[in-house]
């Protein structure tokens, strides 16, 4: 679903309509933007096997062994 937003020039400030073109070109059509994900825990990030850390990351589900 696009969503209308006021045109803006590259400075920032608003573009006003002008009433001469059958377009309205005050407001524009924006796509939504797409949700960033949770990235996974590296590797590296991950505590040493065997840990008790690492045993409670297991039991909440965050890491599978």
């Amino acid at each position: 679903m696009a969503e209308r937003k006021r045109a803006r020039t590259k400075s920032g400030t608003f573009i006003a309509d002008d009433p001469s073109t059958p377009e309205n070109e005050a407001w524009v059509e924006e796509k939504p933007k797409a949700k960033r994900s949770k990235k996974p825990a590296s590797a590296a990030a991950l505590p040493p096997v065997g840990s008790a850390a690492r045993k409670a990351m297991v039991l909440r589900g965050e890491i599978k062994e």
